[in-house]
């Protein structure tokens, strides 16, 4: 007989911890934190100028890229750069407390580096170069992006052995110019890096020195996989998953290893994916073979494939990411949902902050949104933290019960389907292997295909005479305790309190198959009447009520 397995377990410790948790991320990181956005300087020819942003969500907009020239920093196209630095320093008028930051670098303009932070007189004469920038276009500071120290970037960039102690050199004395300008102004300029999410790169630098110098360390976990590799993989897993160490969990971790304080570490993130061409059916295009390889805005992710019919949805349960496979083609993305969780491990392991590469790639700011409300700490806009029913959805959905209906969305109003509840309890007895499906409605790619299999075959629920299961129909109260009830009878926890139903006024409604059940649910507390004394046994189960039932029900599994 199946048992209780972990996630109830986790699911009782949320309980008890997630007040804890919440209260331990304010003190560590003194409030909302940090967050961070790049705006590349040509998304503005592609039609996203700077005031579309969604300003009031960031506290940093960092402009990608400045260049360098004769050791000095330099705009790199300076009529375009400047129009586009005017506008995004009148976001300010939308978000006083905006900074807007210059980035100089990235994968294009970093060849240089190695020589300005060679000797100590180029690096003051880099130094005054920012700070002239600066100065120059009202901006708030200097970020530098260097790809990459000693090692790696692009072809043509010069590198040094002793690049590791230069560029902590070179970042001190940046940071000593911009102070000493601050003194005289009266303010505080910053100073952030880009840093890379490999191991190597931390070998390469001073992590430690760098930290103790700089603002906050922009960490680009994303490109952990990509169109370099043999084989296709997930451009940022959460978690590690079989193929590969990478993730942007074992990032985090790396650099924390390294003796670098939580609050210094901004979790970046990819608007994007990658799409390869050629990838073979045989594990839905995991891990296959491909003949080309390219990045995919999330924006054209969602316009251009995830409503295409040949492309079938894929959720990995370790790395925690979507995918798509069709047309011979895998596509590795993240989602509302991928993205959320993301700066949930951002909160839980207290960094600073979280950030976003690149603006454009997102421009409905439906993954920007997602992200910043599960960083904020409400993982949901539609439910106000004083609703009844916010307690419980924080709890399953955490414990990943429940997800949600859409970026930030729970929408607690609307009803739970057959299809929802048996991928719920599916989740709870922490997914185990079945395959197929007994009903010609279910199709194999559907996101619950396997847990109503299981569900079926365990007699947690049950089809119609016609052989369909119809996971799209509201599930009733009455069907919600009888779906409960069976799943309590299988872990062998129905303590045999009951309930007579006979003092409600609508009893007598109630289904023949559902009258054990909702006597059991009402005895344990998992259901309880209306203020009107009723059942309502046909009534639909709406999310946010589920949630709170779920809740009660998994505190009696425990």
């Amino acid at each position: 007989m199946e048992r209780i397995r972990r996630p109830a377990l986790l699911f009782l410790i949320l309980i008890l911890l997630l007040p804890l948790l919440g209260a331990g991320r304010a003190s560590a990181a003194g409030g909302p934190g940090t967050v961070v956005g790049y705006y590349a300087a040509w998304a503005s020819a592609q039609g996203y100028t700077p005031d579309k942003l969604p300003a009031e969500r960031f506290t940093q907009i960092n402009y990608a890229f400045a260049a360098i020239e004769g050791g000095e920093a330099v705009l790199s196209v300076p009529e375009r750069d400047k129009e586009n630095l005017k506008a995004l320093t009148a976001l300010r008028r939308r978000n006083a407390d905006l900074k807007i930051v210059l980035s100089i670098g990235g994968w294009d303009e970093s060849a240089y580096f190695s020589d300005a932070a060679s000797t100590a007189a180029r690096r003051e004469a880099f130094a005054q170069s920012c700070l002239n920038l600066v100065l120059s276009h009202d901006l708030d500071g200097i970020d530098l992006d260097w790809e990459y120290p000693v090692q790696g970037g692009a072809p043509g960039v010069i590198h040094r052995p002793q690049d590791r102690e230069n560029f902590t050199l070179l970042l001190q004395t940046i940071r000593k110019t911009l102070d000493r300008q601050g003194r005289r102004d009266g303010r505080r300029y910053v100073l952030s890096i880009a840093g890379a999410a490999s191991a190597g790169y931390l070998k390469c630098i001073e992590p430690e020195a760098v930290a103790e110098t700089v603002d906050h360390i922009f960490l680009m976990a994303y490109d952990l996989h990509g169109p370099w590799d043999l084989r296709t993989n997930f451009n940022a897993p959460l978690r590690a998953e079989a193929s590969s160490q990478s993730s942007v969990d074992a990032a985090v971790s790396a650099w924390l290893d390294h003796q670098v304080p939580p609050e210094k570490l901004v979790l970046g993130m990819p608007l994007y994916g990658y799409i390869y061409q050629g990838a073979i059916a045989a594990n839905d295009g995991l891990y296959s073979r491909f003949t080309a390889a390219k990045s995919v805005p999330w924006s054209r992710v969602k316009s251009d494939y995830l409503s295409r019919p040949t492309y079938r949805h894929y959720r990995h349960e370790t790395a925690e990411v979507p995918y798509l496979y069709g047309n011979g083609s895998f596509l590795s993305y993240d989602d509302p949902a991928s993205i959320a969780a993301k700066a949930d491990l951002a909160r839980s392991r207290d960094l600073g902050g979280i950030g976003f590469w690149e603006l454009s790639q997102d421009p409905a700011g439906e993954l920007i949104e997602s992200a910043c409300t599960a960083w904020s700490g409400q993982r949901f806009q539609d439910v106000p933290t004083d609703a009844w029913y916010a307690g419980a959805v924080e709890r399953v959905s955490a414990s990943g019960l429940m997800q949600g209906s859409g970026p930030a969305m729970f929408s607690p109003g609307a009803p739970v389907t057959r299809g929802q509840i048996a991928a719920i309890l599916y989740r709870l007895a922490d997914s185990p292997s079945v395959y197929g499906s007994s009903f010609s409605d279910v199709s194999p790619s559907a996101y619950y295909s396997r847990a109503i299999a299981w569900a079926a075959r365990r007699g947690i629920v049950e089809g119609y005479s016609d052989g369909t299961f119809r996971p799209d129909q509201p599930v009733s109260r009455q069907q919600l305790a009888a779906i409960l009830h069976r799943y309590a009878k299988l872990n062998r926890i129905d303590s045999g309190k009951r309930t007579p139903l006979e003092g409600f006024g609508d009893a007598a409604s109630v289904s023949t198959y559902a009258r054990e059940s909702l006597s059991w649910a009402l005895a344990e507390g998992i259901l309880q009447g209306t203020k009107q004394g009723n059942l309502q046994p046909h009534g639909k189960a709406a999310r946010g009520q589920t949630a709170v039932l779920l809740d009660r029900f998994c505190q009696l599994l425990g």
